[in-house]
C-alpha cells in the first residue's frame, strides 16, 4: 500500500483551503490529502491577452491618432484601455480567488467560477489518465496544469490550471488514484472456479 504526504506548499493560502470548503463538499468519512489554489500567476496569464491588446489599442491611439485625424479622441481611448485592463485584473483576481483544487482518499474535486460556480468531482476509481502539461512560461514559473480523464469519456474532464509544483502535485495524485484502485479490487474470498 502507497503512502499518501501532503504536498508542501509556500503558498500561504493552501494552510487554511480545508476551512474554505463548504462543508457538505465531503462526504461520509472521506479525509482531504491536499487542498490548493492555483499560483498567483494565474491572474497574469488570464490578463495577458486583454493587456496586450490594450496596450495595442492605446499606442495606435496615441501614435497613429495625429495622422488619422483623431487626436481628440486619443486621451479617451487610451483611458477606456486603461480600465478595461483594471477590469479585467479585478475579475481575473475573482476567478484565482473562487478557484481551488482538492484531492480526498476517494474523489478529486475542482472548485472554479465568479458569477456561476463550477464544481467538477470525479471518484479515484474512474480516472483513466491524468496528464502533466508543462508549457514554456509555466516552467519559468515553477508551475504545471494537471488534466484529468475519466472513464466512459474520450476527452479531458478538468484541468488544475497553474499549480505550483506539478511534479510532487501529480505524483500525489497517482499515489490516491493508484490506492483507491487496489482498495476497489475486492478479493473472491477464497472462492475458486
Amino acid at each position: 500500500m502507497t503512502a499518501i504526504k501532503t504536498v508542501k506548499q509556500d503558498n500561504p493560502t493552501s494552510a487554511n483551503i480545508g476551512d474554505l470548503l463548504p462543508s457538505d463538499l465531503l462526504i461520509d468519512d472521506e479525509q482531504i490529502v491536499f487542498a490548493v489554489k492555483p499560483s498567483l500567476w494565474t491572474i497574469a496569464f488570464l490578463c495577458f491577452r486583454t493587456v496586450l491588446i490594450a496596450v495595442v489599442v492605446a499606442m495606435l491611439a496615441l501614435f497613429a491618432g495625429p495622422f488619422l485625424q483623431l487626436e481628440r479622441w486619443s486621451a479617451p481611448i487610451v483611458q477606456g484601455c486603461i480600465v478595461a485592463v483594471l477590469a479585467r485584473v479585478v475579475f481575473a483576481f475573482l476567478q484565482w480567488l473562487s478557484r481551488t483544487y482538492v484531492l480526498t482518499d476517494k474523489r478529486v474535486i475542482r472548485i472554479r467560477g465568479v458569477l456561476t460556480i463550477d464544481v467538477f468531482q470525479c471518484s479515484l476509481v474512474r480516472i483513466q489518465n491524468t496528464f502533466l502539461v508543462l508549457t514554456l512560461p509555466q516552467r519559468l514559473l515553477g508551475l504545471g496544469s494537471i488534466v484529468f480523464a475519466t472513464a466512459g469519456t474520450g476527452f479531458v474532464e478538468a484541468v488544475w490550471q497553474h499549480v505550483k509544483t506539478p511534479l510532487d502535485i501529480h505524483h500525489q495524485l497517482l499515489c490516491a488514484v493508484n490506492a483507491a484502485g487496489s482498495k476497489s479490487v475486492k478479493p473472491t474470498d477464497g472462492i475458486t472456479d
